[in-house]
């Protein structure tokens, strides 16, 4: 008995008969930045996103608040001195803190525990793990660089522009944040956790060399044109998460419902 099977060749049309009959008894949903991450947070939940970093969160908020007691000096001296000017440079500097704490030590414990392998055999990707991290961190570090605007103006007697530190902070915070993406496009993942901290260490001291000059640059910035550059800060932290993670797939990856 010969147990070869002769292969069925269809021809052109019969192709297309074939997907035109499988498209017709689906129901296809293109997948959206928005579609997304409502799904993702409908269908798996804060806590699996922050699965593991309990700790790291609690960590960040005492360093934070240590940062915060050990500035608290500072502040008072320029308020004393009429020297709130260096509140701006200080504001700028230290806003994309809680974000860098988040991202950094999130990555350092993933990797010590090993937890990426493990993450990857779960129904989501690593990929999008990230994507909606970072998008996190990003509100955290938002409500907690907000609420440090509004302590520091209270604490140096409301003699500067609230929507000015506000403004300040936001554009900090998400140019930090976008180009932390960028680096991280440009770079290989095992490189991520040394690279660019040293990186941002590096710029972090060059700022703090030409500490007057960033101050007087910064004190005499109209409020509009920061305000418009934070706005689009906060664009751009958008528009690369949702195009380096899903703008590549948009059109060509569905949901598809029988």
């Amino acid at each position: 008995m010969n147990k070869r099977q002769k292969m069925i060749l269809l021809n052109q049309d019969e192709k297309d008969q074939s997907i035109a009959l499988i498209l017709k008894e689906v129901n296809l949903k293109p997948v959206t930045f928005r579609a997304f991450i409502g799904s993702f947070f409908q269908e798996v939940g804060f806590r699996y996103l922050f699965w593991g970093l309990g700790d790291i969160l609690y960590i960040v908020g005492l360093l934070l608040l240590g940062v915060g007691a050990l500035y608290l000096p500072d502040l008072n001296s320029f308020a004393k001195n009429g020297h709130v000017e260096y509140v701006y440079f200080a504001v700028f500097m230290i806003s994309p803190l809680c974000y860098a704490l988040l991202y950094f030590l999130g990555m350092w414990k993933e990797k010590l525990l090993g937890t990426f392998e493990l993450k990857m055999t779960l129904k989501v990707s690593l990929k999008e793990i990230f994507i909606l991290r970072m998008f996190m961190f990003s509100g955290i570090s938002l409500i907690v660089s907000t609420i440090g605007s509004v302590f520091i103006w209270q604490l140096i007697g409301q003699e500067l522009s609230l929507m000015k530190l506000f403004s300040l902070s936001f554009a900090s915070l998400f140019l930090f944040a976008s180009m932390q993406l960028l680096l991280e496009f440009q770079l290989p993942m095992r490189c991520h956790y040394w690279v660019t901290p040293m990186i941002w260490a590096v710029i972090g001291i060059l700022f703090i060399w030409k500490k007057d000059l960033m101050t007087q640059i910064l004190l005499y910035l109209p409020l509009s044109l920061i305000t418009a550059i934070s706005f689009g800060f906060i664009l751009l932290f958008i528009y690369l998460l949702r195009y380096n993670y899903l703008m590549q797939k948009e059109g060509t990856i569905y949901y598809a419902n029988a």
